[in-house]
């Protein structure tokens, strides 16, 4: 019990101070490496001596002489002490000695436009940082609170004080079709052809519906589904063997042309352009090792 008393009265403020009187051997030089006034350390140490019940130092001329008791705290609070100031202060994160794993809920779209040279600069920087490509949430702000995943890359609208997202690249629209398209004339489609063709509906979430459902809805439109895909790059090997037409990102869309018999078109009608986010949440905006990893991120499209 009384030693239990005796912890208790220990301020752990001052165990970093009985630790730089070790290495200084000297109350004016532990004031300068703490940024504290003299005063202050040597009411420290009086504190000390008083809960441990033990001098602790004794002046000598070469400086402070530490007392066999407190050679053995320091010894055996050292391990201690640097578990504490990791815990409570943080710890860089150096990339090239790190083994941590990140998290990224994206579309396959979003994997093969980010993905690939974001691996080149960690293969290089970080060899031991791993990235999970997950699928998107069908809640992205729940799944980024509970820590199912650490950072989503795509479209997101929501105005969570807890979420912060930072633009990653603007993107517009555009309408992939085979190369010999019936309804396409010389590299166009018309408002008419477009409404009468049969559509591809990219939904990674399994969702209904999309921008241009509801520009068209409002107009007093609608087209026709004719296929629903949950992946971006399923779409165009479907296109390339039939008469349907998917609407998605405009560079996306173009990596296929040379690859399969497919051409890329305006759509009949104006669609505003859209920033591609990433989005995180506050429980890991301060930490070192995400702070790092999302700065990488977004210098690979910089």
């Amino acid at each position: 019990m009384a030693r239990s008393k005796r912890l208790r009265e220990i301020d752990l403020d001052l165990l970093p101070v009985l630790r730089s009187l070790f290495e200084t051997r000297s109350v004016a030089r532990t004031a300068a490496a703490m940024a504290l006034t003299p005063s202050a350390v040597s009411h420290a140490l009086a504190r000390l001596r008083t809960a441990l019940q033990d001098e602790l130092f004794v002046r000598a001329p070469a400086g402070l002489v530490p007392t066999q008791r407190a050679a053995r705290l320091v010894d055996e609070l050292g391990v201690g002490l640097a578990t504490i100031e990791r815990a409570l202060g943080g710890v860089a994160f150096e990339p090239r000695t790190a083994t941590t794993s990140f998290r990224v809920a994206t579309t396959d779209f979003g994997a093969r436009l980010v993905i690939p040279k974001l691996l080149a600069l960690l293969d290089a920087e970080a060899p031991g940082v791993q990235v999970q490509i997950k699928p998107l949430p069908v809640d992205t702000e729940d799944a980024l609170a509970t820590g199912d995943v650490d950072l989503m890359i795509g479209l997101y609208a929501g105005a969570s004080t807890t979420i912060y997202r930072r633009a990653l690249f603007t993107e517009h629209t555009a309408v992939l079709a085979r190369r010999d398209h019936p309804r396409i004339k010389r590299g166009k489609l018309g408002f008419d052809d477009y409404l009468a063709c049969s559509h591809v509906l990219i939904a990674p979430r399994g969702r209904q519906g999309s921008r241009i459902d509801s520009w068209l809805a409002e107009q007093g439109r609608a087209r026709r589904i004719g296929l629903m895909v949950p992946d971006f790059l399923l779409g165009p090997y479907v296109v390339a063997e039939t008469a349907l037409i998917p609407v998605s990102r405009h560079r996306l869309l173009r990596s296929f042309v040379g690859q399969l018999p497919v051409q890329v078109v305006a759509l009949p009608f104006e669609l505003p352009a859209f920033d591609v986010h990433m989005v995180w949440h506050a429980r890991v905006h301060d930490d070192p090792a995400f702070v790092w990893f999302r700065n990488q991120l977004a210098a690979v499209h910089d």
